[in-house]
Protein backbone atom coordinates (compact mmCIF):
# COMPACT_ATOMS: atom_id res chain seq x y z
CA UNK A 1 0.00 0.00 0.00
CA UNK A 2 1.52 3.32 -1.09
CA UNK A 3 0.37 6.59 0.42
CA UNK A 4 1.20 9.56 -1.76
CA UNK A 5 1.19 13.09 -0.51
CA UNK A 6 1.92 16.44 -2.03
CA UNK A 7 3.92 19.23 -0.43
CA UNK A 8 2.93 22.73 -1.57
CA UNK A 9 5.62 24.56 0.35
CA UNK A 10 8.44 23.83 2.72
CA UNK A 11 10.00 25.84 5.48
CA UNK A 12 13.48 25.26 6.83
CA UNK A 13 12.08 25.91 10.29
CA UNK A 14 14.56 28.67 11.07
CA UNK A 15 13.87 30.51 14.28
CA UNK A 16 12.48 34.03 14.10
CA UNK A 17 13.89 34.85 17.54
CA UNK A 18 16.47 33.52 19.97
CA UNK A 19 16.57 33.36 23.78
CA UNK A 20 18.94 35.69 25.62
CA UNK A 21 19.41 36.48 29.30
CA UNK A 22 17.46 39.63 30.23
CA UNK A 23 20.42 41.23 31.99
CA UNK A 24 22.45 40.96 28.73
CA UNK A 25 20.01 43.11 26.69
CA UNK A 26 21.41 46.58 26.02
CA UNK A 27 19.88 49.92 25.05
CA UNK A 28 19.51 50.00 21.26
CA UNK A 29 19.13 46.22 21.13
CA UNK A 30 15.98 44.29 20.25
CA UNK A 31 13.48 42.35 22.37
CA UNK A 32 10.12 40.67 21.85
CA UNK A 33 7.37 42.25 23.96
CA UNK A 34 3.86 40.76 23.78
CA UNK A 35 4.80 38.91 20.57
CA UNK A 36 6.07 42.05 18.77
CA UNK A 37 9.68 42.91 17.82
CA UNK A 38 10.81 46.09 19.59
CA UNK A 39 13.89 48.28 19.83
CA UNK A 40 14.96 48.95 23.43
CA UNK A 41 15.08 52.67 24.27
CA UNK A 42 15.54 52.43 28.05
CA UNK A 43 16.49 49.81 30.63
CA UNK A 44 16.36 50.15 34.38
CA UNK A 45 17.55 47.42 36.71
CA UNK A 46 16.41 47.03 40.30
CA UNK A 47 18.66 45.48 42.92
CA UNK A 48 17.92 42.02 44.27
CA UNK A 49 15.54 42.17 47.20
CA UNK A 50 14.75 39.98 50.14
CA UNK A 51 12.54 37.66 48.08
CA UNK A 52 14.09 37.50 44.67
CA UNK A 53 16.54 38.44 42.02
CA UNK A 54 17.20 41.69 40.21
CA UNK A 55 14.48 42.82 37.80
CA UNK A 56 15.03 44.44 34.41
CA UNK A 57 12.42 46.98 33.31
CA UNK A 58 12.45 47.45 29.51
CA UNK A 59 10.92 50.36 27.61
CA UNK A 60 10.88 49.75 23.86
CA UNK A 61 9.36 50.91 20.58
CA UNK A 62 7.64 48.45 18.21
CA UNK A 63 9.72 48.20 15.00
CA UNK A 64 6.70 48.20 12.70
CA UNK A 65 3.96 50.20 14.42
CA UNK A 66 6.00 52.65 16.49
CA UNK A 67 3.96 51.83 19.63
CA UNK A 68 5.68 52.19 23.01
CA UNK A 69 5.78 48.95 25.00
CA UNK A 70 7.06 48.02 28.45
CA UNK A 71 8.07 44.71 30.01
CA UNK A 72 9.58 43.55 33.29
CA UNK A 73 11.66 40.40 33.57
CA UNK A 74 13.94 38.83 36.20
CA UNK A 75 17.56 39.53 35.28
CA UNK A 76 18.49 35.83 35.21
CA UNK A 77 15.52 34.78 33.02
CA UNK A 78 15.67 34.35 29.27
CA UNK A 79 13.74 36.74 27.03
CA UNK A 80 13.13 36.39 23.29
CA UNK A 81 15.30 38.51 20.98
CA UNK A 82 14.02 38.81 17.38
CA UNK A 83 16.39 38.18 14.49
CA UNK A 84 16.37 41.53 12.68
CA UNK A 85 17.92 42.00 9.24
CA UNK A 86 18.51 45.23 7.33
CA UNK A 87 19.09 44.89 3.59
CA UNK A 88 19.50 47.45 0.81
CA UNK A 89 17.76 46.98 -2.52
CA UNK A 90 17.65 48.87 -5.81
CA UNK A 91 14.13 49.84 -6.89
CA UNK A 92 13.51 48.44 -10.37
CA UNK A 93 9.81 49.37 -10.56
CA UNK A 94 6.79 50.45 -8.54
CA UNK A 95 3.68 48.87 -10.07
CA UNK A 96 0.16 50.32 -10.27
CA UNK A 97 -0.96 48.47 -7.13
CA UNK A 98 1.92 50.02 -5.15
CA UNK A 99 4.32 47.08 -4.87
CA UNK A 100 8.07 47.47 -5.31
CA UNK A 101 10.18 45.34 -7.63
CA UNK A 102 13.43 45.22 -5.69
CA UNK A 103 16.83 43.98 -6.88
CA UNK A 104 19.15 43.00 -4.01
CA UNK A 105 22.78 44.03 -3.80
CA UNK A 106 25.25 41.28 -4.74
CA UNK A 107 25.02 38.23 -2.52
CA UNK A 108 22.14 39.56 -0.39
CA UNK A 109 19.26 37.41 -1.53
CA UNK A 110 16.65 37.22 -4.24
CA UNK A 111 14.50 39.67 -6.19
CA UNK A 112 11.55 40.82 -4.04
CA UNK A 113 8.12 41.86 -5.31
CA UNK A 114 6.13 41.37 -2.09
CA UNK A 115 6.78 44.69 -0.35
CA UNK A 116 4.22 47.45 -0.70
CA UNK A 117 5.39 51.04 -1.00
CA UNK A 118 4.03 52.71 2.15
CA UNK A 119 1.92 55.88 2.05
CA UNK A 120 4.10 57.64 4.64
CA UNK A 121 6.94 60.11 4.07
CA UNK A 122 9.52 57.47 3.09
CA UNK A 123 7.11 55.88 0.59
CA UNK A 124 6.31 59.24 -1.01
CA UNK A 125 10.02 60.04 -1.19
CA UNK A 126 10.70 56.71 -2.95
CA UNK A 127 7.86 57.28 -5.46
CA UNK A 128 8.95 60.85 -6.23
CA UNK A 129 12.61 59.91 -6.72
CA UNK A 130 11.67 56.90 -8.89
CA UNK A 131 9.24 58.95 -11.04
CA UNK A 132 11.98 61.59 -11.51
CA UNK A 133 14.14 58.88 -13.11
CA UNK A 134 16.66 58.61 -10.28
CA UNK A 135 18.41 55.37 -9.30
CA UNK A 136 16.67 54.69 -5.95
CA UNK A 137 18.05 52.54 -3.10
CA UNK A 138 15.76 51.45 -0.26
CA UNK A 139 16.60 49.82 3.07
CA UNK A 140 14.17 47.14 4.23
CA UNK A 141 14.01 46.01 7.87
CA UNK A 142 12.80 42.43 8.37
CA UNK A 143 11.83 40.67 11.61
CA UNK A 144 9.43 37.79 12.46
CA UNK A 145 8.25 37.63 8.83
CA UNK A 146 7.31 41.32 8.59
CA UNK A 147 9.00 43.92 6.41
CA UNK A 148 9.21 47.70 6.63
CA UNK A 149 10.79 50.40 4.47
CA UNK A 150 13.10 52.37 6.77
CA UNK A 151 15.29 54.45 4.44
CA UNK A 152 15.30 55.82 0.90
CA UNK A 153 18.29 57.32 -0.87
CA UNK A 154 19.67 57.93 -4.33
CA UNK A 155 22.29 55.47 -5.54
CA UNK A 156 25.35 57.60 -6.29
CA UNK A 157 27.74 54.67 -6.88
CA UNK A 158 26.73 54.49 -10.55
CA UNK A 159 26.78 50.77 -11.27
Amino acid sequence: MSDEFEVDSADAGAAKWIPQQASAIKKGGHIMIKGRPCKVVNISTSKPGKHGSAKCNFTAIDLFTGDKKEAISPGHANVDVPIVTRLEYTVMDIDDSGFFSLMPNEGQGEMREDIRCPDDGEGEKARTMFNDGKDVMVTILTAIGEDRLVDVKENTKGN
